[in-house]
């Protein structure tokens, strides 16, 4: 598997609240995650970066990868709520985190706010996980189209997050992923601001996938920028 990841600021906010984690194990398997921290900030990067320590600790010779995944997510949810504890300045503070393992052609995820999971294959994207969020309520109940969601004001509205209220409930899941494919992870720096057919024709190009990498936060950054953005693309 190759892989290629990049974080950015953005063009207007002055501090960079997104990170991403690409750890990979002897066995072959490769654990992958986005987290855009919320709560201001100083506290919105502090929450990205406790998540991403605590998915450090993956074993990788787990079994159940999924409930491992959540494990380590509620772990540092608990961190979080300590920190707040000790500084109630940071009251709020919180992060997405999508985090994935892929390992014999398995696909193990969990998931919570925003931040997004997508598998392209044969010229098609198809979004894994679900945004908790308004809009991505509203879609879900098929309200809104997916381009609807996407400039809904709902869509910044996010419902559960590691850290902020202190309790949240993952989605996980499994799939299957077959050579050619490509997994793509963003925060909504790249997904809200850059239309899904324009995400597919850089994903369709015959270039290199830093290239095509480069291309999505290229494409992010002349939406305008609005929002820190990173990306983690694989491909099997």
């Amino acid at each position: 598997m190759k892989s290629f990841a990049v974080k950015h600021r953005g063009l207007v906010k002055k501090d960079n609240q997104d990170l991403f984690l690409v750890k990979k194990f002897d066995d072959g398997c490769i654990l992958l995650a986005v987290a855009d921290g919320l709560g201001g900030m100083v506290g919105g990067k502090r929450a990205a970066e406790t998540a991403k320590e605590c998915l450090k600790n993956f074993n990788p010779e787990c079994q159940a990868v999924e409930a491992h995944i959540e494990e380590l997510m509620q772990e540092a949810n608990r961190r979080i709520m300590e920190t707040v504890e000790k500084e109630p300045n940071l009251e709020g503070m919180g992060t997405t985190l999508t985090a994935a393992c892929v390992r014999n052609g398995t696909v193990c995820w969990a998931h919570v706010g925003d931040s997004r999971l997508y598998l392209f294959r044969g010229d098609e994207l198809r979004q894994i996980t679900e945004d908790d969020t308004m809009a991505g309520f509203l879609l879900s109940e098929g309200e809104l189209t997916k381009e609807e969601a996407r400039i809904h004001p709902g869509n910044k509205l996010v419902f559960q997050c590691i850290g902020g209220s202190g309790e949240f409930e993952a989605d996980t899941g499994n799939f299957k992923v077959e050579a050619g494919d490509l997994l793509l992870f963003s925060t909504d720096g790249l997904h809200d601001e850059v239309p899904e057919e324009e995400i597919v024709s850089a994903l369709r190009s015959d270039k290199d996938l830093e290239e095509k990498t480069d291309d999505l936060l290229s494409a992010a950054l002349a939406a305008g920028g609005k929002d820190n953005i990173a990306v983690v693309m694989v491909e099997v």
